[in-house]
């Protein structure tokens, strides 16, 4: 019989800073390598866009990843684009995003479709109005 380790905020604070993208679902450790080009270009141009538009009309905050999104001790995600609206706006700390942010845009890319839609599981489950997925494509970068 084997026993599963269930981590926490904790353990993953202890975690190597070490280029690879790290969380926690439900406990469970998820490791991926850093994101390819395209979808670092497409993640830009969309923070470009969307920094624009929210700053322009004091709507809030939009965070780019890297940044941790706690949904609980033992849920922690890395979005690739959060936005927390103003009237939200202590939700945001030093460690990060504590609670599920008013939006989440998720671009999904073929190497880490699984771990994507599974963050995305995560912060609607946490009832967030996002995830909002996205596709990598050159369209956008």
């Amino acid at each position: 019989m084997t026993t599963r380790v269930r981590l926490n905020y904790e353990d993953y604070a202890a975690l190597p800073d070490d280029g690879r993208r790290y969380e926690l679902h439900e406990g469970e450790l998820s490791v991926t390598p850093a994101p390819g080009t395209n979808h670092q270009a497409t993640l830009r141009n969309l923070v470009v866009i969307l920094h624009g538009h929210v700053s322009a009309r004091r709507l809030g905050e939009v965070f780019p990843a890297p940044v941790d999104c706690i949904l609980e001790d033992v849920t922690i995600v890395q979005p690739d684009i959060l936005f927390i609206e103003t009237a939200r706006q202590s939700v945001i700390s030093g460690r990060g995003i504590e609670g599920p942010p008013t939006l989440v845009l998720e671009i999904i890319s073929p190497s880490t479709t699984g771990i994507d839609s599974r963050t995305g599981w995560l912060a609607r489950r946490a009832r967030c109005p996002g995830p909002r997925r996205l596709r990598s494509s050159r369209s956008l970068t």
